[in-house]
């Protein structure tokens, strides 16, 4: 993804005659372009920018207002909403310059002085109001008008743009919440090759306007102004060609983060190669800024800090006003006030990490948060619709199988089995309290192992003669009471993508209480890995574990109190084709073209003809082609 800044400005003369100036391009790349202006000269006229942004956002108001559904009424009043079916009128005194980060080769060292760069008291936060909900915040037309006026290029290069709304869209892949959690877990497990011993989850209290807020944070690696860069990017990763990460599309962070709230600040530390080079970065990444201002491309601000000595001075990629611009974007639009507060962030790591603060979380259709955190306060659980009630009151009834019940509305439950294994030194906290890792094994009884061997594996997956899967099944320890459990878990890289996947959906009570859990790295996970891509490798793995199911069920669910099912061989020969043998002219028991079927006590239930056999118990030439019985 390529970073640039942009900046809408014209002459106070020109903005009279039109409400639409045009943007001007004021990258350090652009000095050859006729359009370009020196950065210095636009903050020399704050009145002027001022007056034209007021103007900008006044005019594109009015050219929505026909277009767009009025908006509904906020439930609070005064605080910054997160989906809107229209921008509307703000009046900001520090004007939003950033359109986007352009990584500079050069870098310029500055002291920082006390509460330098810190707002003005006087200046006016916007204050936005229109919908909260995930589902309709997609409603957004953007700048038509100067849609066309402002595509520029880089470094005399044209290249793609990507609308703002591309982030939401992008976010509804994950259409289970606690699904985009599991995205920010694997992160921070994928930092243990980097010293992470942690990965905290908790609820923080926006200092602003008093709303809730996410923070999830770990004490890995971090990541330098160029990997924080990456990760702002859209589809960059590094991790798909290691052998030891879960992610692999790098689109997890943007579609966990947006699915969980319209915006997100990262803070990241990191000592550099061998620790001799420690930066800071803050980036931000606000689909209420973006929809808020009108922006026609995805505007990423960030700020970069070095160590030097016993403090730390700011890196300049560009220019200090541009430095500056960015740095007035995240005050303005993110939860701290001033330079102070967002350093202070800093000071909470041990030497180095990242901490994401997630805000503006979305609500649902009542004006309720769609995430409860009042439930249970070491917990995090999908609010009202998305439970069931019943099967939480059976999950404290049936102990072994809570997981089942629970893991669809609870991050707890979710999260302990989120992972096969989980290293010895890294703890996952969520609200002051340990997750206890749990192996779905420890909850059957009557275990049986089979190993299963895959064939035919698509292009591009190695032909290692080794890859199976070892297919752990049995019966939940609840089975007994008949409650209706059964499914796999099925994993890919020690992550959970499929739970209890349910394979046979067989009438009655068949193939109830029986689980089990395997391992297939040899199934692509979907981009969301709440699912695999459909595959002919998938469905054959699928029809064999229907397989193993139907036999472990069949000869051992007398255990549990059902009655006797017929043998194993019975629901395979019914489901299965005919095999050569079987297909053969005389079969074992002598008959041609019949096969007799005989239950365990030796008796004979029913014949099943195989081919086409002529009937003539006259000795005649007459006779008739039988197809089965």
């Amino acid at each position: 993804m390529a970073f640039a800044v942009k900046q809408e400005i014209t002459d106070r003369s020109s903005a009279a005659k039109t409400a639409n100036p045009a943007p001007i391009d004021i990258s350090s790349d652009s000095e050859s372009s006729s359009n370009s202006v020196d950065s210095s000269d636009i903050e020399g006229d704050l009145e002027t920018t001022a007056f034209i942004e007021s103007i900008t956002c006044k005019s594109r108001t009015e050219r929505n207002s026909d277009e767009a559904p009025q908006a509904k009424k906020p439930k609070r009043g005064g605080e910054t909403a997160l989906g809107f079916p229209e921008p509307v009128d703000v009046t900001a005194a520090v004007p939003l310059t950033t359109a986007r980060v352009l990584p500079d080769s050069t870098c310029v060292t500055q002291k920082i002085g006390r509460n330098s760069n810190n707002l003005n008291e006087n200046q006016v936060c916007p204050v936005v109001k229109g919908c909260k909900q995930f589902w309709k915040a997609g409603d957004y037309e953007g700048d038509k008008e100067n849609d066309s006026k402002s595509a520029f290029s880089s470094v005399g290069m044209d290249h793609a743009r990507i609308h703002p709304k591309f982030l939401h869209s992008n976010a509804t892949s994950h259409k289970w919440a606690l699904g985009a959690f599991a995205e920010l877990l694997d992160n921070s497990l994928d930092e243990v090759c980097n010293g992470a011993t942690y990965v905290n989850i908790d609820m923080l209290r926006n200092k602003k306007d008093g709303n809730l807020m996410l923070v999830v944070e770990d004490n890995g690696g971090g990541m330098t102004p160029e990997k924080m860069r990456q990760c702002m990017s859209l589809g960059y990763s590094a991790k798909s060609k290691m052998a030891n990460t879960i992610g692999q599309y790098g689109n997890g962070f943007k579609t966990s983060t947006m699915r969980l709230g319209a915006d997100v600040i990262v803070f990241s530390r990191c000592q550099g190669i061998n620790g001799t080079s420690p930066t800071q970065t803050i980036g931000l990444l606000s689909y209420t800024f973006l929809r808020t201002t009108g922006k026609e491309d995805i505007v990423v601000p960030m700020i970069d800090y070095e160590k030097s000595g016993r403090g730390w001075n700011k890196m300049m990629r560009a220019s200090p006003d541009d430095w500056t611009r960015n740095f007035e974007t995240i005050v303005q639009w993110s939860p701290y006030s001033s330079e102070e507060d967002l350093l202070q962030q800093f000071k909470l790591f041990r030497g180095h990490g990242t901490r994401i603060v997630i805000y503006n979380l979305w609500e649902d259709d009542e004006g309720h948060l769609e995430l409860d955190f009042d439930t249970d306060p070491h917990d995090i659980q999908i609010r009202r619709v998305k439970r069931d009630e019943k099967s939480i009151q059976m999950s404290r009834k049936y102990p072994n199988s809570r997981h089942f019940l629970t893991y669809r509305h609870s991050l707890r439950s979710y999260a302990s089995i989120l992972y096969l294994r989980l290293p010895s030194q890294f703890r996952m906290i969520l609200r002051g309290e340990d997750i206890k890792h749990h192996n779905i094994v420890n909850d059957m009884m009557m275990t049986k192992v089979v190993t299963y061997k895959p064939v035919n594996l698509p292009e591009g997956m190695p032909k290692d003669s080794n890859m199976v899967a070892k297919v752990t099944l049995g019966f939940v320890k609840d089975a007994r009471s008949h409650i209706d459990i059964q499914g796999f878990n099925v994993y890919h890289k020690n992550r959970l993508i499929k739970p209890f996947w349910r394979v046979w959906n067989a009438a009655g009570s068949d193939g109830r209480g029986v689980i089990g859990v395997l391992e297939a790295n040899f199934v692509e996970p979907a981009h969301d890995k709440q699912g695999f891509e459909r595959t002919n490798v998938l469905q054959r793995l699928e029809q064999r574990l229907i397989g193993m199911q139907k036999d472990f069920w069949s000869k051992n669910c007398q255990s549990v109190g059902y009655a006797p099912r017929r043998r194993t061989s019975d629901f395979l020969e019914r489901d299965s084709p005919l095999s050569d043998k079987e297909k053969s002219p005389t079969n074992q028991n002598g008959h041609v073209g019949f096969k007799i079927k005989t239950r365990g006590d030796g008796g004979i239930y029913g014949i099943q003809v195989l081919g086409s056999l002529r009937l003539n118990p006259d000795g005649g030439g007459g006779g008739g082609k039988t197809e089965g019985m």
